[in-house]
């Protein structure tokens, strides 16, 4: 990027697809998008706004440049269509059960290079991959992403979660590979991750120190992505402990961090993160208007890379009262996650899930949620994932304990959730929590203020008696805690009783939609 440091790939998106476009109108696409991904096979959000493109190739074309495999193979993964990625994969041949460094040729480097991020690959043959690449010296390998722009390396492109409690027992072992695979560029990496591991175990404070120990010498490299995560969970850890007036700088520190080193592809994440801030403070407001401009649309093609911007806006259809929105989406991301072993990101969609349920009173499924999250939690020792979602989780845990006893861990993340709805007590909070339930007469009567009618024209509308509205009215000023139909329109906006997706359902009617 012209006048900026160093990105991962040379060209902004919008110029590539300027380039791509021309090559296309002069009958040289094959040969220019070989020319400019070459190297940058991992260039994903480039790669992903091209796809088009790499998609009108034919199989011949595609079958005689590993290159192009390796890309398409990608691109599948990026949109959750694994078994189409290996598929790709397997054009370069058949991953061989013992690799043989002095036989490797380029049709196996490109295989396992672009298998080292593929979420199919399981855990062994991935550590065989990294084995075969450090001991043949093909490092660094400085194209290869951990974090796929997200706010975390441990649950990155692939989920590393599983390695958690080896990282302070190989602490050498794995600090040394890291360094080989990534060159100065993995300066800082096992410190982050360790630290991510630790703030998942509740160990903040150390967590904290750690990552702001490491924060410095991450600022002295081009690759802004790992400096995005140590700075986001500074910045998450300050969150949960209710500290929202120091971690807002640190917000607006990554932004121009953005803005100066060219790393645009994070800019989605980062948006996502200040959103969730916004959740846990009840700026509503703040909260729609990055639901209405900036969310990424699950309605086209979902980019896995956008992975921690969906779950951010599961939450906020919670908070805005949009169960059905909510139930959906969640139901969609898991279908995605389930084939690449994404443990945390199905964790946190099973409570999602648990929560969607819980606010449409249908606790049985909700319960069921909860044991698919709670048992991966314990597993993975995923004590933070669950606590940092407050009062709600309190409340589902309550029940769930009535009915399957308790445990030295669910108390735990019971405890550490009521401490952060101590803090964010409006967090995860729907519209009919703040008030008492509407009903869909009241509901259409409070519609009918908002567009300005007099009590007379309501009445008049609705074929009912001007008296029986203003019993109603009676009714929402009681309910919303106001004076006045201006009050009662303003908090109506507020807490969303007013949006275009919440139209005074009972909640037994969304309950049957939800089961639906």
């Amino acid at each position: 990027m012209a006048g900026k440091t160093k990105s991962i790939y040379p060209r902004t998106r919008k110029d590539m697809l300027r380039i791509i476009k021309a090559a296309e109108k002069e009958g040289h696409l094959t040969e220019t998008l070989i020319e400019e991904f070459l190297g940058h096979a991992f260039a994903m959000p480039v790669l992903w706004d091209c796809r088009s493109w790499f998609y009108k190739l034919d199989r011949q074309t595609i079958e005689a440049h590993p290159m192009l495999v390796c890309h398409l193979a990608l691109l599948s993964a990026l949109a959750g269509r694994l078994d189409e990625a290996k598929a790709y994969v397997d054009i370069l041949g058949e991953t061989p059960v013992h690799f043989k460094v002095e036989n490797l040729g380029d049709r196996d480097f490109y295989r396992m290079t672009t298998e080292l991020v593929m979420p199919y690959v399981d855990d062994t043959m991935f550590l065989r991959i990294v084995y075969s690449l450090v001991k043949v010296g093909a490092v660094p390998v400085r194209s290869l992403v951990l974090s796929a722009c997200r706010p975390s390396l441990l649950n990155g492109f692939r989920d590393f979660t599983r390695f958690g409690p080896y990282l302070s027992k190989y602490k050498d072992t794995i600090s040394e590979t890291v360094h080989k695979l990534y060159g100065s560029g993995g300066n800082g990496v096992y410190e982050i991750a360790l630290a991510e591991w630790q703030y998942q175990n509740n160990e903040c404070f150390q967590a904290l120190i750690l990552v702001t120990g490491t924060i410095p010498l991450m600022e002295q490299e081009e690759d802004m992505r790992c400096l995005f995560v140590a700075l986001a969970l500074q910045m998450r850890i300050l969150l949960v402990n209710g500290q929202t007036k120091a971690a807002k700088p640190l917000a607006e520190k990554i932004r121009e961090r953005i803005a100066k080193t060219g790393w645009e592809e994070l800019t989605s994440s980062l948006d996502a993160l200040e959103c969730l801030a916004a959740c846990y403070d009840g700026r509503m407001d703040e909260v729609v208007d990055w639901l209405e401009k900036t969310a990424p649309d699950e309605n086209k093609d979902i980019y896995m890379m956008d992975m921690y911007a969906y779950l951010i806006k599961v939450r906020c259809y919670i908070q805005t009262g949009k169960y059905m929105a909510a139930h959906v989406l969640v139901k969609q991301l898991i279908t995605l996650l389930i084939p690449g072993k994404r443990h945390m990101d199905l964790c946190e969609c099973y409570m999602l899930s648990a929560i969607v349920y819980h606010k449409a009173k249908d606790e049985k499924h909700s319960l069921e949620e909860m044991k698919k999250a709670l048992g991966l939690a314990k597993k993975y020792k995923y004590i933070r994932l669950l606590a940092d979602e407050g009062n709600c989780i309190v409340q589902i845990l309550k029940i769930y304990q009535k009915e399957n006893g308790t445990d030295d861990f669910t108390e735990q993340v019971m405890q550490l959730a009521a401490e952060v709805g101590g803090h964010f007590p409006d967090y995860l909070k729907s519209p009919e929590d703040y008030y008492e339930h509407l009903t869909n007469m009241e509901q259409k009567v409070l519609c009918l203020m908002a567009q300005g009618l007099s009590n007379d024209e309501i009445a008049d509308r609705l074929g009912k008696k001007t008296g029986t509205v203003k019993f109603h009215s009676n009714n929402i000023f009681r309910k919303l805690e106001v004076q006045n139909r201006h009050q009662a329109v303003s908090r109506g906006r507020e807490v969303g009783l007013l949006s275009s997706d919440y139209r005074g359902e009972n909640i037994k009617v969304i309950k049957i939609a939800l089961d639906r």
